[in-house]
């Protein structure tokens, strides 16, 4: 097989289809000159479709529908219903939807626009070929097929000869031809031949769409979705066309640029003035390297490839549109001069879009998330669009024409307290896209994660549970990351605690109680030490309740705490400092629980002599800074020096705590502080200023 033909794709495309709607609507319509036009305020309204029985009276859809009776005087105009001062195109769109559902049961689906459909054949193809063996294809099987390029020669028509059925004639004698050239091959995965049963599945499709529906549609077959658009409009309406890639340069030696697909805009214009060619076959003169030299690398091997029938764009299975929108124009004196006029639009096309959005949402379960929001400005003799885009939170037409008025109103060269809006827009648009499933919406985001995550505490208790005094938690199967950390966390502060029975954890709050009031009485009498003693203060023992099968235990966050106190025996500032543990009563059994549990966690002070927890021995250093450093503010100059080798001995001592190698439960918690290098005092007075003095 060739490169570039392994595909069958073909491009379904309905015949004049809102004129045939509204045939189906209003049967006396049938057979005759009609149009489907909009509005009639200014000459009888705007064309939008025209059947082929009008265009062969020069009819177009460029025109107006008073222009247009001036041609054909037994023209018949079909409207377009209005609400909301607008079109309303809601029959269409469900008829559309029923042809869609048709086609699905073909092939695979890509729906290009409201009357247009892409088809991947391939695997269908396949496996008809398998179906049919050693059968061949018979003309009859293709009763409304052209093959493009033949006959290979064409017989001149009769004067006395129907035009259609010279055509139809040409059609056979081509497709026997071509037919005879497929006979000779018995390999089942010839590239023409899976395009001739690709159209015999055409075929049947088209004849399901005419009998459920009572439409009529063209197709082309090719290998790719550029062949098969170009195909598609060669012989409609209500006809189909084959083009193989042996007949594409002789199509393409004469076809436009602007004809094919993706070169009908700015790139089409830049190849023709680039290149000086007008014909998309005259690109094949052209190397690959010359291509790319001109238009990129990328760009320039799709071209090398597209002017000889290679294109390789996937048919991306969507039977549903990429997004939702609605719009409406205000030409010439219709303008919107005024926020009034655009707030009132914006608010008219919001609820059409609400309305839509909605119904989406119920019959096909999804959701949109992106708003856009499309203006075109009049300035001049041309027209400037611009869009803006912004998140779609909900499907309320209030919100809609709020935030869709706040993207646009920087654009009012006017001034927002200004009620004129300037320039006047001429076109307002507002799309929803970015769809994604309902239910994947509803639950997406940070809030359906941390949702996700909760986990029930409590559940109903069976009689026997009750009897036992038992309450069991139901824990996840796969908890997840929040989850784990606050899991993981709360078992390594377990592990930390000590357990205490119910009994003793009571004693120990009753002497912390005391503790507490013999400490704030004794910082009332300490007057200048009050600062430095309610830093250090004693910590608040916490308990929490854990319930366990058999007995009720308090878990206490915090066990031992260092009670600090400071006693002026007279005004020479000399200091007896006590640290001990919690004072528990003598041979309590929660003393001898701490001290047989923390008696290898202590560590001796040098200053006072005292076993301080290894944790606690950086707090214990500054404390004693922190008493020095107090009575310096006071002292004469010899008790300064005292005081600050007394200071050098307490850094000497903390830093040596730093390096001792302690086995505890709790880790030990460094605190980086800045490390002053202490002067002896050179003066008569000693102020705080001495021991921070840079050296």
């Amino acid at each position: 097989m060739d490169y570039g033909t392994d595909r069958v794709v073909a491009l379904v495309d309905m015949d004049c289809f809102y004129v045939q709607v509204e045939q189906r609507i209003n049967p006396e319509l049938k057979d005759k000159p009609c149009v489907v036009a909009q509005y009639k305020t200014w000459k009888g309204g705007g064309i939008i479709a025209v059947s082929y029985e009008a265009r062969a009276h020069g009819v177009t859809k460029t025109m107006w529908a008073d222009d247009a009776k001036k041609l054909c005087p037994d023209l018949q105009v079909a409207r377009v219903r209005e609400s909301r001062g607008k079109a309303d195109l809601t029959c269409y769109r469900e008829a559309s939807a029923e042809v869609i559902k048709v086609m699905s049961r073909f092939a695979v689906i890509e729906r290009a626009s409201i009357d247009e459909a892409y088809m991947d054949l391939t695997a269908s193809v396949r496996q008809r070929l398998e179906i049919m063996a050693d059968k061949q294809m018979e003309p009859q099987h293709l009763m409304s097929t052209f093959i493009q390029g033949y006959p290979l020669s064409t017989t001149p028509q009769d004067d006395t000869e129907d035009a259609a059925v010279h055509k139809d004639a040409e059609r056979l004698k081509g497709l026997t031809q071509w037919l005879a050239s497929l006979h000779p091959t018995t390999q089942t995965n010839s590239a023409e031949l899976q395009l001739a049963v690709g159209a015999v599945i055409i075929e049947e499709m088209r004849a399901a769409v005419k009998q459920d529906t009572g439409f009529r549609c063209s197709a082309g077959i090719s290998h790719n979705k550029v062949l098969a658009k170009l195909a598609c409009g060669l012989n409609k309406p209500n006809r189909q066309t084959i083009l193989p890639l042996s007949s594409v340069p002789q199509l393409f030696s004469s076809l436009a640029i602007s004809k094919i697909r993706h070169l009908g805009g700015k790139l089409g214009v830049s190849i023709c003035e680039t290149l000086e060619v007008n014909n998309i076959g005259e690109l094949t003169k052209f190397t690959q390297e010359h291509l790319a030299q001109k238009f990129g690398i990328k760009t320039g091997q799709w071209l090398y490839d597209l002017c000889r029938g290679i294109e390789f764009e996937p048919v991306k299975p969507r039977q549903l549109a990429k997004s939702i929108g609605c719009s409406k124009n205000f030409p010439g004196k219709l303008s919107l001069d005024t926020k009034e006029k655009v707030q009132y639009w914006l608010q008219q096309l919001a609820l059409e879009l609400e309305e839509r959005l909605i119904k989406d949402r119920d019959v096909n379960g999804r959701v949109a998330k992106l708003l856009t929001v499309g203006v075109k400005q009049a300035g001049g003799t041309t027209a400037s669009g611009s869009s803006r885009c912004c998140a779609l939170t909900r499907y309320e037409a209030r919100r809609i024409s709020t935030d869709s008025f706040a993207i646009v109103k920087s654009l009012n060269s006017a001034g927002n307290h200004q009620q004129a809006w300037s320039p006047p827009l001429t076109l307002l648009h507002l799309s929803a896209s970015k769809f994604m499933d309902a239910a994947t919406a509803s639950s997406g985001g940070i809030t359906g994660f941390l949702k996700s995550e909760i986990i029930p505490t409590q559940k109903t208790l069976s009689p026997s549970s009750v009897r036992d005094g038992l309450a069991t938690q139901r824990t996840p199967k796969r908890p997840g990351e929040i989850m784990s950390f606050f899991q993981n966390a709360s078992k390594r502060t377990r592990q930390q605690h000590v357990e205490l029975s119910e009994g003793a954890a009571k004693e120990l709050n009753e002497e912390h109680v005391k503790e507490e009031e013999k400490s704030v009485h004794l910082n009332k009498k300490q007057g200048g030490q009050e600062a430095i003693t309610s830093f250090f203060q004693k910590k608040v023992v916490k308990t929490t309740h854990v319930r366990a099968p058999d007995t009720a235990f308090h878990v206490v966050d915090t066990f031992q705490s260092l009670t600090h106190s400071t006693t002026l025996t007279d005004k020479k500032t000399h200091t007896n400092t006590t640290d001990s543990l919690c004072a528990f009563p003598e041979n309590s059994p929660v003393a001898e629980t701490a001290l047989s549990l923390a008696s290898e966690d202590h560590i001796l002070c040098d200053r006072c002599g005292q076993e301080v927890l290894a944790w606690e021995m950086p707090e214990h250093t500054d404390y004693h800074f922190a008493q020095d450093l107090q009575n310096s503010w006071s002292s004469s100059l010899p008790v300064s020096n005292q005081i600050t080798a007394n200071l050098s001995k307490t850094y000497d001592a903390g830093l040596q705590c730093k390096t001792v190698q302690v086995s505890c439960s709790k880790p030990a918690t460094s605190h980086p502080r800045s490390q002053a290098k202490i002067q002896k005092p050179a003066g008569s007075d000693a102020t705080i200023d001495l021991f921070f003095k840079r050296s």
